[in-house]
C-alpha cells in the first residue's frame, strides 16, 4: 500500500507540478499571462517576437512555448536563481522560408511554484506586410512640358504593392488638382494611371506629388517639378531603342542611352543597330515617352516632331553603326552609317602577367565583370571575373547573361583578367557610381550599390567603341 501511494504521488507531480519543500501558497491562484498582442502578422522566413507580461504571486516555475508546425517546443526554466514573480517574455523566433499554411497558434503555458498552470494562445499569421509600395514607372524628378495653344501634361505612372494597395493620391496644388484612387487591378496590387491634364498655356512651374499607401499603412512618395516653357536647350538627351515605358524603367542602368549635346538645341547620337529595321526615338526625360518624344513627323518625314502622340520612330535601315544628328528647335535631322576607326580588343591574344618580367609568362586576354554580388565570380577578384563574351559579328560588343534574385546588391567594373589578382589595363569604370550613363577607359568612378528589384535573367552589354553599357532583364 505504501508503494502504491508513492507511485501515485510521483504521477500527480508529473501531471500537475510539485511544490518545493517548505513552499507556502500566497494566493493559491494560477499565473496570469498578458500578451502584448494576441495576433502576430509575419511572413515565411521572417523573424518575429512573442511578447507577454507574466505574473504569479506564488512565483513562476517555467514558461513553455509550443507549436508543432514550427517545430517549436521551448521551455524557459525560472527556478535556477531567486524566485521570479513577474517576467517580461520576449522570445524571438524565425519561421522557415518554405513554410506552408496561413495561420498558426502558439500556446504559452506558464507553471507556478504551487503546481498551477495557465495557457494562453497567440495566433501567428503569414499575411504580414513589411514592404513599401513602389512606383515601377513614374515621372522624372524634373520634366518639361512644351507651351502650346493647348498645353497638356500626360500624368502616367505605375504603382505596385506586394500585398495590397490602399490608396494612391495625385496632387498638383498650383492648379488645385487632387485625385485619390482606391480601385486597383492585379488583385488589388497594381495601379496603371494614365490621365491627360490640361495646364494653363503660360510659362509656369508646377509640383506633381504622388503618394502610394498600402493596406498596412506603408507609403512611398514621388515628387516631380513640371516646367511649362518654350522649347528648351535640354542639357541631356537620351536615345531609346525600346517601345514601352515599362522597358525604360526595368533596367538596372543604361536604358535609355545618353547621347552627346553638341551645341544649342543640337545633339549627336552614335549607336549600333544589331539588325535592320531597328526603331529609335529621342527623349529628354528618362522614364517615359511623355511629355516629349522626338520622332519622325508623319506630316513631313524630313523633320522631327516632339509630340509623343504622333511622332514615329526613326528606322535604321541595316545592321551597323550610325551617327544621328538633330536640332530640337528646327526639327532637322540626319542619319549616317559609319565604320569605327578604333581597333577592337584582341581577345585571346597573349597578355603578359608582368610587363617588366616577360619571363613570368602570359595569359590570353579576357575581360569580365569584377566586383561584388556577381554570380559565378569571385568577390572583387581579377583572377575569377565573370567573363564577357565578344560578339562574333561586332568585335566592339561584349555581353554576358546572369540570373539574379530580387533584393540582390551588385557593384562591379569591367576589368581584364589576371591570374595573380593584379589590376592591369585595360579596364573601364563609370562616369558616376549610381545609375551610370557612360564608361571611362582606364579611369572613372567606382560603382555604387545597384539593387535588383525583380528576379530573373539579365543581360549586361558593353560597347568598347561607344563606351556605353546596358544592364537589363531579358525574361
Amino acid at each position: 500500500m505504501k508503494r502504491y501511494f508513492t507511485l501515485l504521488s510521483v504521477t500527480l507531480c508529473l501531471l500537475g507540478g510539485c511544490k518545493k519543500d517548505g513552499f507556502v501558497d500566497v494566493d493559491g491562484l494560477p499565473p496570469t499571462i498578458a500578451p502584448t498582442s494576441d495576433h502576430i502578422a509575419t511572413e515565411p522566413g521572417r523573424e518575429f517576437v512573442i511578447r507577454a507580461k507574466i505574473e504569479d504571486k506564488d512565483g513562476i516555475s517555467s514558461i513553455n512555448l509550443k507549436n508543432a508546425a514550427f517545430s517549436l517546443d521551448k521551455t524557459i526554466d525560472l527556478t535556477l536563481d531567486s524566485t521570479v514573480y513577474a517576467y517580461e517574455l520576449s522570445y524571438k523566433f524565425k519561421t522557415k522560408v518554405d513554410l506552408t499554411g496561413d495561420s498558426f497558434p502558439i500556446e504559452i503555458t506558464v507553471l507556478d511554484l504551487g503546481g498551477r498552470s495557465t495557457t494562453s494562445t497567440i495566433r501567428v499569421t503569414m499575411d504580414g506586410d513589411f514592404t513599401n509600395p513602389v512606383f515601377r514607372i513614374a515621372p522624372d524628378a524634373a520634366i518639361t512640358v512644351l507651351l502650346k495653344s493647348t498645353t497638356r501634361l500626360n500624368v502616367k505612372f505605375t504603382a505596385d504593392d506586394d500585398k495590397a494597395l490602399g490608396r494612391v493620391s495625385i496632387r498638383i496644388p498650383e492648379i488645385n488638382y487632387s485625385k485619390d484612387v482606391t480601385t486597383f487591378t492585379n488583385s488589388g496590387k497594381t495601379l496603371e494611371f494614365n490621365e491627360p491634364i490640361t495646364l494653363p498655356s503660360s510659362l509656369a512651374t508646377y509640383t506633381l506629388s504622388l503618394q502610394a499607401v498600402d493596406k498596412s499603412g506603408l507609403e512611398t512618395s514621388k515628387t516631380s517639378v513640371i516646367t511649362v516653357s518654350e522649347m528648351p536647350d535640354f542639357p541631356k538627351m537620351y536615345l531609346a531603342d525600346v517601345a514601352s515605358a515599362a522597358l525604360l524603367n526595368s533596367d538596372i542602368f543604361g536604358v535609355p542611352m545618353l547621347i552627346e549635346h553638341t551645341g544649342k538645341y543640337t545633339y549627336k547620337a552614335r549607336y549600333y543597330s544589331a539588325a535592320a529595321g531597328t526603331a529609335i526615338r529621342f527623349i529628354p526625360q528618362k522614364t517615359d515617352f511623355s511629355p516629349i518624344s522626338f520622332g519622325v513627323d508623319p506630316v513631313n518625314n524630313s523633320l522631327l516632331t516632339d509630340d509623343p502622340e504622333v511622332s514615329r520612330p526613326l528606322t535604321l535601315p541595316a545592321k551597323g553603326y550610325y551617327e544621328i544628328t538633330f536640332n530640337v528647335k528646327t526639327g532637322a535631322y540626319s542619319i549616317t552609317p559609319y565604320v569605327p576607326s578604333d581597333t577592337p580588343l584582341a581577345i585571346g591574344s597573349p597578355m603578359l602577367l608582368d610587363p617588366t618580367r616577360p619571363a613570368e609568362g602570359s595569359i590570353p586576354l579576357q575581360i569580365g565583370l569584377v566586383g561584388s554580388g556577381i554570380p559565378n565570380a569571385g568577390n572583387w577578384s581579377t583572377s575569377s571575373p565573370l567573363i564577357l563574351k565578344q560578339n562574333t559579328e561586332n568585335k566592339y560588343l561584349f555581353s554576358v547573361e546572369m540570373t539574379l534574385e530580387a533584393g540582390a546588391t551588385l557593384g562591379f567594373i569591367i576589368q581584364s583578367q589576371h591570374s595573380w589578382g593584379w589590376w592591369p589595363e585595360p579596364f573601364w569604370r563609370w562616369d558616376r557610381g549610381d545609375d551610370p550613363e557612360a564608361n571611362v577607359a582606364n579611369g572613372g568612378n567606382n560603382p555604387g550599390n545597384w539593387k535588383v528589384t525583380t528576379a530573373g535573367k539579365y543581360i549586361f552589354k558593353f560597347d568598347t567603341h561607344l563606351k556605353r553599357s546596358q544592364f537589363y532583364p531579358i525574361n
